[in-house]
């Protein structure tokens, strides 16, 4: 764990000689929850609305690309959060996408339960380098 400490060492540092990061390090965890509020409520609004109001989903979700900003901010949220101080959060955000992924829970496959099953273990590998001491350091 200690030379993957390293490695987040040095990637701060990277992230940290461009301009913008200072700007987005202050947004890193609503960029993480938010997009997958964003995302869970996307699916949820399709399990729960009928078909017939779909044609307003898919202006909202796909002529604005809502989705695909909320999974690249999403992104974004895991790399900002795994080289801050709050890397104990990006566990949980990689769990909760996950979920969100497999939401509602049906008609699951294997191809659809690879991405989560990566997403929660490396979720689990994650959390335990949190709860090591080279986190902290």
């Amino acid at each position: 764990m200690a030379k993957f400490a390293q490695v987040l060492q040095s990637l701060r540092n990277w992230f940290e000689s461009f301009s913008w990061y200072s700007l987005l390090r202050t947004f890193e965890l609503h960029l993480l929850f938010g997009s997958l509020g964003v995302m869970l409520l996307r699916e949820i609004l399709y399990q729960s609305l009928p078909y017939t109001s779909f044609d307003t989903l898919n202006v909202i979700f796909h002529t604005i690309p809502l989705y695909t900003i909320a999974y690249h901010a999403f992104l974004l949220g895991v790399w900002l959060t795994l080289v801050s101080s709050n890397v104990k959060y990006t566990p949980y955000g990689l769990w909760a996408y996950a979920f969100v992924y497999l939401f509602p829970f049906e008609g699951l496959s294997l191809d659809s339960l690879i991405r989560p099953a990566v997403y929660v273990v490396l979720g689990i590998f994650l959390f335990r380098f949190a709860a090591s001491s080279y986190a902290r350091k």
